[in-house]
């Protein structure tokens, strides 16, 4: 008589049960079947975008009308907050540096691209996969299978799942339900998967010392702040811009930057919004404590870094 080695059997009942458990929770009045090929291509699309860890590929593989739905949803969210003179969801979810204008003016896609920078969402690299059922639940068909890793990733399989709705000829994927809990956390102001505290436990550790600002920078934010809040935008580069910076910058280059200042508000906003941002933020030091780095990512600006510069006087400059 052959007994199964109950190594095997443990690995193997973890997915068997997950997937019977799967089945039993769509089973009544739904019955399973098995994918048809537009729905496995629009269910591999999905997964392979998510691979990317790219938003804007992300966003093409969601269901137009998905899409449309989550921006339409949060924009009367964020329009009845802006009517009360308030800004915290859209901060939550974007940045402070990300106006409602801005969101307002955006495609549903790059609305999405928007508000993936505080989401996670991530997908391994597979080299096919292998679809055991399509599970329907009204409008929603969720497509259950494995993925296969590459050669060199290793022989496990990864248990995946897909929610799909039809696209004229086409499948494509509904918003994940992990983004949904993710969008639910970021406007209750919840960190993502925070554990609960345990019972007796002291509060949360100590964060090490943060480096003390260097002098000079708070007045340098300051002054610049108030100089574009001012309208003086020739005032804002002469005085504020580093001098490596203005000596790299044609004067052409310069006077448009200047131009693009003075005559677009929504330009100029952005540049007072990110001085309010950093004075905020604690920056990191580098070349011997002569640059000071702000990690302005998530923030809602265009750009990701905010970068000073002390010369040879011990003066700071803005340098990027």
């Amino acid at each position: 008589m052959i007994v199964a080695s109950p190594m095997s059997l443990e690995f193997q009942m973890p997915f068997r049960a997950l997937f019977f458990i799967l089945l039993a929770g769509f089973a009544f009045p739904a019955v399973a079947a098995g994918p048809t090929s537009a729905q496995q291509k629009g269910a591999e699309a999905f997964l392979n975008a998510v691979a990317t860890a790219n938003p804007q590929a992300v966003a093409q593989e969601l269901h137009p009308e998905e899409l449309e739905k989550l921006r339409s949803r949060l924009l009367t969210l964020l329009r009845a907050e802006g009517l009360q003179s308030s800004s915290t969801y859209r901060s939550r979810l974007f940045g402070p540096g990300k106006s409602l204008q801005q969101l307002e003016s955006s495609t549903a896609e790059k609305f999405y691209s928007a508000l993936s920078e505080r989401l996670r969402l991530r997908a391994r690299v597979y080299a096919k996969y292998d679809w055991l059922a399509a599970v329907p639940d009204g409008k929603v068909v969720y497509l259950i299978g494995k993925g296969e890793q590459p050669k060199d990733r290793g022989s496990v399989k990864v248990m995946v799942m897909v929610g799909l709705m039809q696209y004229g000829q086409q499948w494509r994927a509904i918003v994940p339900t992990e983004i949904e809990a993710q969008l639910d956390d970021l406007l209750e102001g919840r960190q993502p998967g925070e554990p609960a505290p345990v019972p007796g436990s002291s509060a949360a550790p100590a964060k090490a010392a943060a480096q003390p600002l260097a002098p000079g920078i708070s007045e340098l934010l300051a002054r610049a702040e108030a100089s574009l809040a001012a309208g003086n935008c020739q005032e804002y580069y002469d005085e504020f811009m580093s001098p490596n910076f203005n000596h790299a910058t044609s004067r052409s280059a310069k006077k448009t930057l200047v131009n693009a200042c003075t005559n677009n508000e929504n330009t100029r906003e952005t540049m007072i919004t990110t001085l309010r941002i950093v004075q905020e933020l604690q920056p990191r030091y580098d070349m011997a404590g002569s640059r000071a780095v702000y990690d302005v990512s998530g923030q809602g600006l265009p750009y990701e870094r905010f970068v000073l510069e002390r010369d040879k006087d011990q003066r700071w400059f803005i340098a990027e």
